[in-house]
């Protein structure tokens, strides 16, 4: 034992040095908080919201969770609802509250329900999707009827798997009574694929397979697609957005563009449309919301975020309006921006703090501003950062 004392001695002083530094840091949040501080507008328009933030003391992160009336250190739950939150996405809470038997035992992801004013439908891919083994590939399917409380199950092979490595949903959605399933597949020979699924729910099998889109076969690079829809989103919808690339090296190292296009497939309609994105254009598509038949993106600008809409029926693009923010940073200090009820939601970092923006998309009119304080810090150097906004 004596020939361990040093390491011993060693590791001892380790662990009160860190548990020091930690429960220091830790206490340096202990009683922080914050409060909205408006400036302008409708208090109205916050009177449900809530602000999901960070706060960042040396390496120590903080959740908070921020509403009107108070706020919650998501740190001192018990540790079931900590696991429950940062398990589950926001928006499936609502089903999950009314429609507990339907729900348990599901793979609770977003993309994988579909919700409208009679039904709740739910999709996942057994064995081979993207977490899955190679041994089967099955879709399961249960749709139930808010009214008569009915569910309606079915298990479906999945068409031509041995093409794919793997296949995942993307989304959900229910057209003239149609349900259909729009997937990812990685084909085994490169590349992946853009699927819909036509599922006959009366019948209990899969009506139609089609391509939407196929990115081209790459020897030696890579080929592929991202989606840009509200992964959060249960709701219906009628549009995907989508950017396609493909890259190709040669043997020097020398890369090739072989494809790199942002895409709209009308659901409804079965349409494919390329978008002509002008150079100059500096869209944020990770941002962009469909309102009607319009593609609303958000654009940074020197004063604030200037927002752009794409007419998807005239495939023209239009500037709707600007969102100024006052005494804002560097452009260093990218804002986060949420769109949502054809509403836009900026958090900018200004020379004062951080302001939140409401604005009216539709008309242009800024619905309310307001600071973002905080209550009872005790240190200078912190960040603070706002990751999600819900309502």
């Amino acid at each position: 034992m004596k020939r361990y004392w040093k390491i011993l001695t060693l590791c001892l002083v380790t662990v009160i040095v860190l548990g020091t530094f930690y429960i220091q840091t830790s206490l340096a949040s202990e009683n922080v908080g914050f409060e909205l501080e408006k400036v302008s507008g409708d208090e109205n328009e916050v009177k449900n919201l809530k602000l999901n933030i960070t706060y960042v003391v040396d390496d120590l992160h903080t959740n908070f969770l921020l509403t009107p009336e108070e706020t919650v250190n998501l740190s001192k739950q018990s540790v079931f609802k900590q696991f429950t939150k940062h398990s589950t996405w926001t928006s499936l809470y609502p089903l999950i509250e009314k429609y507990k038997g339907f729900m348990r035992g599901k793979h609770l992801l977003p993309n994988s329900f579909y919700e409208d004013k009679d039904l709740v439908i739910y999709a996942n891919i057994e064995g081979k999707g993207i977490n899955g083994s190679l041994s089967a590939s099955l879709l399961d399917v249960e749709v139930l009827d808010k009214k008569s409380e009915e569910r309606t199950s079915m298990t479906l092979d999945l068409p031509k798997k041995e093409k794919y490595h793997w296949v995942d949903i993307m989304d959900i959605q229910l057209v003239d009574g149609e349900l259909k399933i729009i997937a990812r597949g990685s084909r085994l020979n490169g590349g992946e694929d853009l699927i819909d699924y036509t599922i006959d729910t009366k019948n209990k099998k899969i009506a139609n397979e089609e391509h939407i889109y196929s990115s081209p076969e790459v020897e030696n690079g890579w080929s592929g697609f991202r989606l840009f829809n509200d992964y959060y989103s249960t709701k219906p919808e009628r549009y995907l957005v989508f950017q396609a690339e493909a890259y190709e090296h040669d043997d020097s190292g020398i890369g090739t563009e072989l494809a790199n296009d942002m895409m709209v497939y009308d659901i409804e309609k079965n349409k494919l449309v390329k978008l002509d994105v002008p150079e100059d254009l500096n869209v944020d598509f990770d941002k962009v919301s469909i309102v009607n038949s319009s593609m609303i993106a958000p654009v940074y600008s020197e004063n604030g975020v200037k927002v752009m809409q794409y007419d998807i029926e005239t495939q023209k693009w239009d500037e709707k309006q600007t969102f100024e923010i006052v005494n804002m940073k560097s452009d260093t200090y990218a804002p986060f921006i949420q769109i949502m009820n054809e509403k836009i939601y900026t958090v900018q970092s200004t020379e004062d703090g951080h302001r939140l923006v409401i604005g009216d998309l539709l008309t242009g009119e800024s619905l309310y501003e307001g600071n973002i304080v905080v209550k009872n810090q005790n240190k200078d150097d912190y960040k603070q950062y706002i990751y999600d906004i819900e309502e």
